[in-house]
């Protein structure tokens, strides 16, 4: 069966569930039903500028459930494709995004039966990862985990900002025309990460070439020196407005400084303040304002799912392989056990090359794979986030086998990591 847009079936005797056609009738019911649940007159906008004006829109799935006898939405999720990169392989990932049930229908299991037809699509689209930015808890009941930092804050005095003035910079709002530049400073910058979002100028636009900015969409602004663009950076609301999100490549001290007398400025802010910032600790930003008196407040983190793990491991052989051929294990030829306590996957290496990846849909026993972690846990040390020592202090059954560590750190080290989306 595909799935695609107009898919419809029963769910019980009185709800059914569909991927939207996005019919001028099915846009407005989206819209109503994520106002009535989410009560956000911003989000209820974006999402009408997300059906009508985004460049990826045709692709994007809104799954509903109908309640058939009040002829009503109760219940909807979107699946958004991105293009995501690790190293220099394209990784298909799935967003899900707008997510929520009306109160008076929670319980019925219905964001987990919409997930069921999610993860089919995944399946039938060939998407890798699934990815959020939802609440807490909640979707650890669907196997998704936290992974890469996400909303991170950070305060800084206003008076500890320096008062230095560099006159020859000048800032001024990014237009359609500064495109080819800022892509330039985006990959160079995001080069530096084991997994990223693509560049993409038309969704880049999108998102980020606002007049006015919000929680939701950004303005992006340049770094110019007689007229000669140097650096941008991109400025909105968090997601809970309460204080400015900031995104920026590599800036130099003379540009970090002028950004935050800027900051300061836009928010008029005085010397006995305490300015709050939405800032990616891998920015060279945020270790600038720690280096100032800054002080990190809280941090989040983005939620990931890989449903296939068969599917990934051949997405990621080639990663691996080369990993290995530049180690002392170059030459390898052994089979590497890696389980989750559910499936295990087994990775046949002939001469430092992967032969063959099979998976074993049972539990094995630790004593005899080279490494076993609980479930989605495993998803922190497949994507970087955390290495097998830092995982093994969370949870006690994160198992590495002595003799197979060196070789496990070596195909999976840690690496740094810069998520992001365009919704």
């Amino acid at each position: 069966m595909e799935f695609g847009k107009g898919y419809c079936a029963k769910v019980d005797d009185r709800f059914s569930i569909h991927i939207a056609e996005d019919t001028e009738e099915e846009i407005e019911a989206i819209i109503n039903l994520n106002m009535k649940i989410h009560q956000d007159e911003i989000l209820g906008t974006f999402i009408r500028q997300v059906f009508l004006g985004y460049p990826r829109k045709s692709e994007n799935l809104w799954l509903y459930i109908k309640d058939n006898k009040e002829n009503k939405l109760v219940s909807s999720i979107c699946l958004a494709p991105l293009e995501w990169q690790i190293e220099d392989i394209i990784l298909p990932v799935c967003e899900m995004e707008f997510v929520g049930t009306l109160e008076q229908y929670r319980g019925k299991r219905f964001i987990k039966i919409l997930n069921e037809l999610y993860e089919n699509i995944m399946n039938q689209n060939g998407y890798i990862l699934s990815v959020i930015t939802g609440i807490p808890y909640f979707y650890r009941t669907l196997g998704y985990e936290y992974v890469s930092s996400l909303d991170d804050r950070i305060t800084i005095p206003a008076s500890k900002i320096p008062e230095k003035k560099y006159e020859s910079i000048n800032i001024r709002k990014a237009n359609s025309n500064d495109i080819p530049f800022i892509e330039s400073k985006y990959t160079q910058f995001h080069r530096n990460f084991y997994i990223f979002n693509r560049f993409d100028p038309e969704c880049f636009k999108f998102k980020y070439l606002k007049d006015q900015f919000n929680s939701e969409v950004r303005s992006t602004y340049i770094f110019d020196e007689a007229g000669v663009p140097n650096n941008y950076f991109s400025f909105g609301l968090s997601y809970d407005n309460r204080n400015y999100e900031i995104y920026s490549p590599d800036l130099n001290k003379r540009e970090m400084i002028t950004l935050l007398q800027f900051i300061k400025t836009m928010g008029n802010y005085n010397e006995n303040d305490i300015i709050t910032l939405n800032i990616s600790e891998h920015s060279p930003v945020f270790r600038y304002i720690i280096s100032l008196g800054g002080t990190p407040v809280s941090t989040y983190g983005w939620q990931v799912k890989i449903p296939n793990l068969e599917k990934f491991f051949k997405l990621i052989k080639k990663i691996i392989e080369n990993r290995v051929k530049h180690s002392e294990f170059k030459g390898l030829t052994k089979a590497i056990r890696i389980s989750n306590y559910i499936d295990t996957i087994e990775l046949d290496f002939d001469n430092g090359k992967i032969k063959n990846i099979e998976i074993e849909k049972e539990y094995q026993n630790p004593k005899i794979t080279d490494l076993s972690i609980p479930e989605a846990l495993l998803f922190k040390l497949l994507l970087g986030d955390r290495n097998t020592d830092e995982i093994n202090y969370i949870i006690k059954d994160a198992l590495v086998n002595i003799s197979s560590k060196l070789l496990i750190e070596i195909m999976f080290p840690k690496k740094a990591s810069l998520f992001g989306s365009y919704l």
